[in-house]
């Protein structure tokens, strides 16, 4: 929200404000004008979405959709308002558009693309006002972010096209050079992804806990497991791995929620440790 400073004139205070409502938002407004001018400009823009929606046999989406003017008591919005007063708008809020490219990536190992065509088919263009929190007149912004199940989102966007498909084309670059920025080895948490794979039973590790791609990538790194190149992209242990197990009886362990690295893991830790820096070192000769 980027609302401008509310009106020194104190009169004004007492007013009822203009509330803009519209797909599940509410902006305040001093000025019906101002209100009115977003509202008209919103609808116009969807009106398509809105038209689409009616004809489908969808009114309810079609009303959330279409935006409208309400009358609110100052005090109330001072009280119950996202913002209070300080976010009460004194102009019709800024509407720029902008350019849009996205792409979501997927697996451990072998990175691949989720939204096919979004990197061929360049980018595409969205509206944003400044009360939206992707709302930039920069030429480009970059968003990475690491999501469950080993997923890397991959966003830029701006009002410079060009500026947009060179940052795009340079982040998913990046994307199976730089797979996570969390790597690490937690030596119990690779236990668990092999207790999991040696099991059979993935409801003893939820692949949305947090760091379970980084275990994963972690024995993965190990030589322990490894990745389908093709659907349906199974992890599976390999020799390495399934010799590791029956070495330090990994299927006989207690339940993996309980451990906290006892005693009796202490000879499968060491040895975790020394397959991951040989891999960190490129040491063909891991253990």
């Amino acid at each position: 929200m980027t609302a401008l400073a509310v009106p020194a004139d104190p009169d004004r205070l007492e007013q009822d404000l203009h509330i803009a409502v519209f797909d599940g938002n509410e902006e305040a407004f001093f000025d019906a004008a101002h209100a009115q001018a977003l509202v008209e400009q919103w609808n116009g823009i969807w009106a398509g979405a809105i038209s689409r929606d009616r004809a489908e046999g969808f009114p309810d989406a079609a009303d959330r959709l279409t935006a409208r003017v309400e009358p609110r008591e100052h005090a109330q919005w001072r009280r119950h308002g996202p913002g209070g007063t300080e976010a009460v708008w004194t102009r019709v809020p800024e509407y720029r558009e902008q350019h849009v490219r996205s792409a979501r990536f997927t697996g451990f190992r072998h990175r691949r693309e989720l939204q096919t065509g979004l990197v061929a088919n360049g980018s595409r263009v969205r509206g944003a006002w400044d009360f939206q929190s992707w709302f930039t007149t920069l030429p480009v912004r970059r968003r990475v972010e690491f999501r469950p199940r080993g997923v890397i989102e991959v966003e830029s966007y701006g009002v410079g096209q060009d500026a947009v498909e060179a940052a795009f084309t340079n982040a998913a670059a990046d994307v199976p050079a730089t797979p996570s920025r969390e790597d690490r080895l937690d030596p119990v948490g690779v236990l668990k992804v092999l207790r999991v794979l040696h099991d059979g039973d993935g409801r003893r590790y939820s692949p949305f806990e947090r760091g379970f791609h980084t275990d994963v990538r972690a024995a993965i790194a190990c030589g322990l497991v490894d990745e389908e190149k093709q659907p349906p992209y199974r992890l599976l242990l390999t020799a390495a791995g399934d010799r590791f197990i029956g070495r330090h009886a990994v299927g006989r362990l207690p339940d993996p929620t309980s451990w906290e690295q006892p005693a009796l893991l202490a000879a499968a830790v060491a040895e975790l440790g020394e397959r991951y820096a040989a891999d960190t070192r490129g040491d063909p000769h891991r253990p």
